[in-house]
């Protein structure tokens, strides 16, 4: 064999090795890009329209009324009628250690679009609303 044909050999590596490197990168990019999709799809907000069933809400009482500005809020939990209530505490606990947030009700207003939204579209099709 010829310098030529081993030059032509190893031309069509070099061309297979980068076509398989080229997979590899667009393959991870594809990962990546579904994983972020997922990961919006878990922290929906209200412009990504958040099932109704999902929206936590906790009745709450201000134990402590600071003298002046403070990050400290002092809550207790508590039912409809005011006693406490340790299973809602627990849940709230266990949603402000998952997520590292808390979230007002919705307004009627914003109630009413969700359940228009549930009604019209339902959830989970995929369909955005903009």
């Amino acid at each position: 064999m010829s310098w030529l044909t081993d030059g032509s050999d190893i031309g069509t590596m070099a061309t297979g090795l980068s076509a398989v490197t080229a997979a590899i990168v667009w393959t991870k990019g594809q990962v990546r890009g579904w994983k972020q999709e997922r990961a919006q799809k878990q922290r929906r907000n209200w412009h990504g329209y958040i099932e109704l069933g999902m929206v936590d809400t906790w009745g709450v009482r201000l134990l402590e009324e600071p003298d002046e500005p403070t990050a400290r809020v002092v809550l207790e939990v508590v039912t409809r009628d005011g006693t406490p209530d340790e299973h809602a505490a627990h849940a709230m606990r266990r949603r402000i250690s998952q997520d590292g947030w808390l979230s007002r009700s919705p307004t009627p207003a914003e109630s009413d679009f969700l359940k228009h939204l549930y009604r019209e579209r339902g959830y989970g099709r995929g369909e955005r609303v903009d």
